[in-house]
């Protein structure tokens, strides 16, 4: 596990974005890509290069992410430019979870988020974002400008290469996500991390939610959306985007829907029982270095999940996220500040 997570600033358009973060990560996200190819030829069985044609063949997801996030297309292609590969190569790095029931894995389960109020009502939310074991030491902090339209910066916690996987701007508007393959995907919809970046584009949490609202959604997904004094969650598919029901003072989500309990696996129900107690109890950061929240792939039940992330913030303008780029048992936490205002 790396301890060096690197942090790029990102300033300008979207092609300039993208052409730093692929100069700036070239090497990362070569190793990426390899371990993508290696990875996915030994779950499908089939050459990369037809993985590929299948994904892009099979799927409208081009045409949703220039609909619906152009500028997010063209800070791909800029990627693609700076780190001098293949723009599809890149592309199917930012098919995370699509590339999951697209190929039919239907066993993965990645993430705990939560948040809570504190004694004075301010609102914190983060997560614990799990993947695989072989994506650990990809792990990339992007800060960066925002839109021109929009003003101020983001800052996300991502792998070399894929454009943000959670994450807070300097509006205090947060993003976390939990995967959840038990609801139907769309093969026209926008991706996970588009709809990730998309959300963080917005200087508010109603301007979150209704851009979560307008969007078709390629995959099921729950999303905990946060801004400063409240937080809403929100689970999404082919059909639509349904609101989940909170208390006023916490919240969890792992990886089943909340209006499906007995869809969950058992990894799924444990950390979701166990985040809800320690919330219940004062004791929400204090567990995400812990069993069965925090992940390593050494539990005999989910040898999969591991965690290349755990991050957590305060809610408001101008926040300092922290963040640890592994399992909280094993790497350590710093805080970092948004890009600073030019």
């Amino acid at each position: 596990m790396k301890s060096d997570c690197p942090i790029i600033d990102l300033r300008g358009d979207a092609p300039a974005r993208g052409r730093a973060h692929g100069e700036a990560a070239r090497t990362l996200i070569v190793q990426h890509i390899d371990s993508w190819r290696n990875a996915s030829e030994k779950q499908t069985g089939l050459p990369y290069r037809e993985i590929i044609a299948q994904m892009l063949g099979g799927t409208c997801f081009p045409q949703a992410t220039k609909r619906w996030t152009p500028h997010l297309w063209t800070e791909l292609e800029g990627i693609a430019e700076g780190a001098g590969q293949a723009f599809e190569d890149v592309l199917v790095l930012n098919l995370t979870d699509e590339q999951w029931w697209f190929f039919a894995q239907r066993q993965a389960e990645a993430c705990t988020s939560f948040a809570y109020r504190d004694a004075g009502g301010a609102v914190w939310s983060g997560q614990n974002l799990d993947i695989t074991g072989w994506m650990d030491g990809l792990q990339v902090v992007l800060r960066h400008d925002l839109e021109p339209s929009t003003g101020g910066t983001s800052l996300v916690a991502t792998l070399a290469g894929t454009i943000g996987m959670t994450g807070i701007n300097s509006f205090g508007v947060s993003i976390c996500c939990n995967t959840l393959l038990q609801l139907p995907p769309s093969a026209d919809g926008l991706p996970a991390l588009f709809v990730i970046r998309g959300f963080l584009d917005q200087p508010s949490l109603a301007a979150g939610d209704a851009f979560l609202q307008r969007v078709k959604h390629a995959s099921g997904l729950h999303y905990l959306l946060a801004g400063p004094g409240e937080w809403l969650g929100v689970e999404c598919d082919a059909r639509g985007v349904r609101r989940i029901g909170s208390n006023e003072s916490w919240y969890a989500h792992t990886n089943h829907p909340k209006h499906l309990p007995q869809s969950g696996s058992r990894s799924s129900t444990d950390r979701l029982a166990a985040m809800e107690s320690a919330l219940s109890d004062g004791r929400g950061l204090e567990v995400l270095g812990l069993a069965p929240i925090c992940r390593d792939g050494s539990s005999a039940i989910d040898p999969i999940g591991f965690t290349i992330f755990s991050s957590h913030w305060k809610n408001e303008p101008d926040a300092v996220a922290t963040i640890a780029p592994g399992p909280p048992s094993q790497a350590s936490y710093r805080s970092i500040a948004q890009l600073s205002t030019r």
